[in-house]
């Protein structure tokens, strides 16, 4: 009986090994809150095709950034912007050839005004938002925009400030502001009804850096590979980004 139970147990440690070995990868993703929503829709045809995992944190590119200077063991930061990736070049965190551009990024207004030349923008009780400039690069596109247009400096007081530009959105769905510079991306996400504006701001370049280690990197990579494919990009074409190879060329900004 004891030689049948050792026996037993043989097996059941050989089964636990065996799936332990095959156990399915997982990497962590820190993505920037514009490209949030079109990432989780495109995860699952990645992860049935590849068998990896991924697990999600979302917040603004500068947050993020922040993080994976402080260690976050983020393998993948798809940053809404090309200088965070390119600062953790410039560090050593990472090596020139783990950032790669993913999407060009776009701004949109949405609220009950006609663009930016309309009065009611800087009317006495509209209230309007955008992310913030300093650590949410659709918040820099917003103050550029809003200065080329002589419109910052008598907005600037007012603004209510997002700490990403999902955040942004919701103080408009939630009724807390009239007006919100956001990602045209969420006007397709979120089926919105908005003006677009002149792409006079420098150009958002979003890249990604693969940050992971080991294993956990090529799995990264793997994403990265995905996202950049021309079947993911045509469909990124159609979510209010333009298609990366069709956008300014890589590179720092």
């Amino acid at each position: 009986m004891k030689r049948i139970m050792q026996c037993l147990w043989a097996i059941v440690v050989a089964v636990c090994a065996t799936q332990v070995a095959h156990a399915a990868p997982s990497i962590n993703v820190a993505v920037a809150a514009n490209f949030a929503a079109p990432l989780q829709k495109l995860l699952p045809e990645f992860e049935a095709a590849s068998g990896i995992n991924v697990r999600v944190s979302v917040g603004s590119s500068g947050a993020l950034f922040a993080q994976i200077q402080h260690g976050a063991p983020y393998d993948l930061f798809l940053s809404a912007d090309s200088k965070r990736p390119q600062a953790l070049v410039a560090s050593g965190r990472v090596t020139a050839s783990a950032v790669q551009t993913y999407a060009v990024g776009h701004l949109a207004l949405v609220g009950n005004i006609d663009g930016l030349s309309d009065p009611r923008l800087t009317a006495a009780g509209t209230r309007v938002a955008i992310a913030e400039p300093d650590i949410a690069p659709y918040g820099r596109a917003a103050k550029q925009l809003l200065g080329q247009a002589g419109l910052w400096e008598k907005l600037a007081p007012g603004l209510i400030r997002g700490t990403n530009i999902q955040q942004t959105l919701q103080f408009w769905q939630s009724g807390n502001v009239d007006v919100a510079f956001i990602a045209a991306s969420q006007c397709v996400t979120y089926q919105l009804t908005c003006q677009t504006l002149p792409d006079s701001y420098a150009p958002i370049i979003q890249q990604l850096a693969v940050t992971g280690q080991g294993e956990s990197a090529v799995a990264a990579e793997k994403l990265a590979a995905f996202l950049r494919s021309p079947k993911i990009q045509s469909q990124l074409a159609k979510s209010g980004y333009t298609p990366f190879a069709s956008g300014p060329a890589e590179g720092s900004r």
